[in-house]
């Protein structure tokens, strides 16, 4: 028993070890379009697979314009007077929050109105929070988004 013992210890050191050896140190090469320079200050330890995957999901989203993000979804409906119903309420959250940017979706046989856009959970729960008693059943969801606006808070004399 002993013996059984040691030699599964020995078998799962050697294992963590060559693991260990085929982790490799990669750096994301920066774009000459990427203003912040960022991907030269992220060191990755792992799979070489991984940098691929990062290098892929970098390019699949400047040529959508998106980012995976979240949305506050207030409205779902379906049935005759449903697109009517979600004009509405599109329309009523804009007037009452006018910063904050609405979608109306139809994804068969439902018409959905979803507001915001959220880079965080934790920033959708703040207006989920906020329209707790003007949108009851309204819930998060991920959702792709368009990339955030950057504010350059520079100013020239």
């Amino acid at each position: 028993m002993k013996s059984a013992t040691l030699l599964l210890f020995v078998l799962v050191t050697f294992l963590g070890i060559s693991a260990t050896h085929r982790m490799t140190s990669c750096f994301i090469e920066p774009s000459s379009q990427d203003s912040l320079m960022i991907w030269e200050k992220l060191p990755v330890q792992g799979d070489p697979r991984i940098h691929e995957l990062l290098k892929h999901q970098v390019e699949q989203g400047k040529k959508n314009g998106t980012i995976t993000g979240y949305r506050l979804q207030i409205y779902f409906g379906s049935g005759e007077k449903a697109h009517a119903q979600a004009s509405k309420i599109k329309t009523d959250f804009l007037s009452s929050n006018p910063g904050t940017k609405a979608y109306l979706l139809f994804k068969s046989p439902d018409f959905i109105v979803r507001v915001g856009d959220f880079r965080t959970k934790s920033e959708a729960l703040k207006l989920e929070k906020s329209l707790l008693y003007q949108y009851p059943n309204a819930f998060i969801v991920a959702d792709e988004i368009g990339f955030p606006e950057l504010v350059n808070n520079t100013t020239i004399n």
